[in-house]
């Protein structure tokens, strides 16, 4: 309540909570925006712009509202490509999400909005299960972990400036149900949005 006086600004803070039973099995959800609950958890840069921006409403409204690292120092000094015409570099930059609700991933939409001269080459998406021990674990160490049970959901997959790009189910190599996801952009540079459409699916019961 306030009496004869004037607030400039108001915040909270905290994650999003989306009341789950009200959505059906079929319902296509972005699984991991921050309005359904999904969070950002680690990153390996973020110079210019935070991961957790990626997962926000709307489409980005400038550079600053995307996800932006530092130019990598390691780069090759004569830069090679592929058949597909992906770059050939050793580096990367990295992110990780849990999603709001665990699910099943059929569409993927990358927004390289606002990127025209710092977009990242290519990028590709990997999954896994994670229990919050095995998630509070993996904080921890910074996600550093060897042989960790990632599996691919995106492939390696070539990249434009200031484009939304859109995989559908074909072009996804994971079906199964999922709880957190990293995303890998190579060599480094800018990604504005990206959006994991699915249907929610509980875990499997590890019940005997």
């Amino acid at each position: 309540t306030l009496f004869r006086s004037g607030i400039a600004r108001f915040r909270v803070f905290g994650i999003a909570q989306r009341d789950w039973s009200a959505t059906g099995e079929n319902d296509l959800v972005d699984l991991v925006a921050m309005v359904n609950g999904g969070v950002s958890l680690g990153f390996s840069n973020a110079h210019f712009g935070h991961p957790r921006n990626l997962i926000g409403t709307e489409r980005a409204k400038d550079m600053g509202d995307g996800w932006e690292t530092a130019r990598r120092l390691d780069r090759p000094p004569v830069l090679k490509v592929d058949d597909q015409g992906i770059l050939q570099v050793g580096g990367c930059e990295w992110t990780v999400f849990r999603l709001g609700h665990s699910g099943v991933i059929t569409h993927i939409e990358i927004d390289t909005n606002h990127f025209k001269g710092n977009f990242p080459d290519s990028c590709k998406i990997d999954a896994c299960v994670l229990t919050p021990q095995e998630e509070k674990e993996q904080i921890a160490q910074k996600w550093n972990t060897k042989n960790f049970k990632w599996k691919p959901l995106l492939p390696v997959s070539k990249l434009s400036p200031h484009k939304r790009h859109f995989f559908e189910s074909v072009a996804l190599e994971c079906h199964d149900v999922i709880t957190h996801v990293r995303l890998t952009m190579a060599p480094d540079g800018g990604v504005s949005r990206m959006r994991l459409w699915g249907f929610p699916r509980d875990l499997p019961s590890t019940k005997g």
